[in-house]
């Protein structure tokens, strides 16, 4: 059963946005797995994507530095037609927040 508001599963209609759906499932979230985070794509417009990190990544005191030297690098040198990617996780909420 795979769950439709789950949005590791949304079908991208936007060919930029699956492109980054595809980059996160084969190598970015593989690589923060190991640190028990994940990152979903909440939404793509116009060269912004929205994300949201989760599990280990929220409240992290290194996910901004995971996000901008780690996640955008990955990004840009893979996809150039995204500008921009904007954090929406709430990084001070949550069991442990670090942030």
């Amino acid at each position: 059963f795979t769950n439709p508001n789950d949005l590791r599963y949304k079908k991208w209609d936007d060919p930029v946005a699956d492109k980054f759906q595809k980059l996160l499932e084969s190598d970015i979230n593989p690589g923060i797995a190991s640190h028990g985070g994940i990152i979903t794509l909440v939404d793509y417009s116009d060269g912004a994507a929205t994300i949201h990190m989760g599990g280990g990544c929220q409240g992290c005191g290194q996910a901004a530095a995971t996000l901008r030297e780690g996640v955008e690098a990955q990004v840009r040198a893979a996809i150039p037609e995204i500008r921009e990617i904007i954090d929406t996780t709430d990084h001070e909420s949550g069991e442990n927040p670090y942030y």
